[in-house]
């Protein structure tokens, strides 16, 4: 099976992309790393990382090492345009996350058969990245916009179309975006905790909110 597939089933499985952003490189590292011992299947490398591609061949270099092909797949962020949607896939990006509609970049990932997630908000960009052939719709950035009501409000016409919540809310926020029609979220500072076992319970709540595990989650503290 080629990786866009099981890039897919992760995402299924565990819905949290965990993104790192920083502007240290060894920080984004730590981050990144933290993420994975976690248990998040996807980790996106954002290009406002410094030297963001050399990270990304690490993570799957010390994949490599243990033995595994992922999952977790190693994926990159901010991709904005045609020449870093290229540095993402000479590196072996596992995915792409755009915050904008962009025909090049979405040209890129479909020739590579690379999953893809394009950045949106209004019904027109969703409505374009969707026809033109995203995997998955960024809706971005909710929270100033309205949140889990603009999402409800959009979905009205475009309820067919997959959609991940982002743009900057916390853990305990995901049940409402999940009741509102998002099949994934874009995480990342909310996440991290003081100590990595802080960081493992939080990410634990944040996988069991995300996939509806009320049960679970209820009983979790993060």
């Amino acid at each position: 099976m080629s990786v866009k597939p099981r890039v897919a089933e992760s995402l299924t499985r565990a819905p949290i992309i965990g993104v790192v952003r920083t502007h240290d490189h060894e920080e984004a590292a730590r981050v990144a790393r933290s993420f994975i011992d976690a248990g998040l299947e996807l980790v996106e490398i954002t290009f406002t990382v410094p030297e963001a591609t050399r990270l990304v061949e690490t993570l799957r270099a010390e994949r490599a090492q243990q033995g595994g092909d992922g999952p977790p797949w190693i994926g990159m962020g901010t991709v904005t345009t045609a020449e870093r949607a290229d540095r993402a896939l000479a590196v072996g990006s596992e995915f792409i996350v755009s915050p904008n509609v962009s025909q090049p970049v979405i040209d890129r990932a479909l020739q590579n058969d690379t999953y893809l997630v394009v950045g949106a908000l209004t019904p027109t960009e969703i409505a374009a990245a969707h026809e033109h052939g995203a995997d998955l719709i960024k809706v971005y950035p909710l929270p100033p916009v309205g949140g889990p009501a603009y999402l409800s409000v959009v979905r009205g016409p475009l309820g067919d179309i997959p959609m991940l919540a982002a743009g900057g809310f916390g853990i305990e926020e995901i049940p409402a975006y999940r009741a509102e029609g998002a099949i994934a979220y874009g995480i990342g500072g909310p996440l991290l905790g003081a100590t990595p076992e802080e960081t493992r319970r939080r990410i634990a709540r944040a996988l069991a909110l995300a996939r509806g595990e009320t049960g679970q989650a209820d009983g979790e503290q993060g």
